[in-house]
């Protein structure tokens, strides 16, 4: 959990000292959090929630699910409505008779993400791992 709450500060450009700040808390509990010395509290995690409500709580306490509430998660999508792909032995036949792409997308299995050009300059990417270790790369 401390990876995950660095990771909140250094997403939101925070010092310890301001993240502190905002949550109403001392400086110096934010630094035993980060060097594992204590657990957050109930109330820290609450704090955190209460003061960025953009996190996930199953990410901030358990680090599955998306980072964010705003994230979707994906769809389900049952075995059933799954294209097949074609076999090799017959893979040109049914690219030919247009099998394999002409079958209808059903509304209820689609899923699209609104597609739009970013109005702000990148700042920084962080890559998290399954492992919730995670790495920040900031373009130069």
């Amino acid at each position: 959990m401390k990876d995950r709450i660095a990771h909140i500060i250094r997403a939101k450009n925070l010092t310890a000292a301001e993240f502190a700040t905002r949550l109403g808390i001392q400086p110096s509990n934010i630094s035993h959090l980060l060097s594992g010395r204590n657990n957050p509290s109930l109330d820290f995690v609450k704090k955190l929630k209460e003061t960025f409500p953009e996190y996930n709580l199953d990410w901030i306490i358990f680090g599955r699910g998306p980072i964010t509430v705003s994230e979707p998660f994906p769809e389900y999508t049952p075995v059933e409505s799954v294209v097949t792909p074609p076999t090799l032995d017959n893979s040109a036949d049914q690219l030919n008779s247009g099998t394999l792409f002409d079958q209808p997308i059903e509304e209820d299995n689609a899923f699209a993400l609104p597609v739009s050009a970013p109005s702000a300059i990148l700042k920084q990417i962080i890559l998290v791992y399954s492992d919730n270790t995670f790495e920040q790369i900031t373009p130069r």
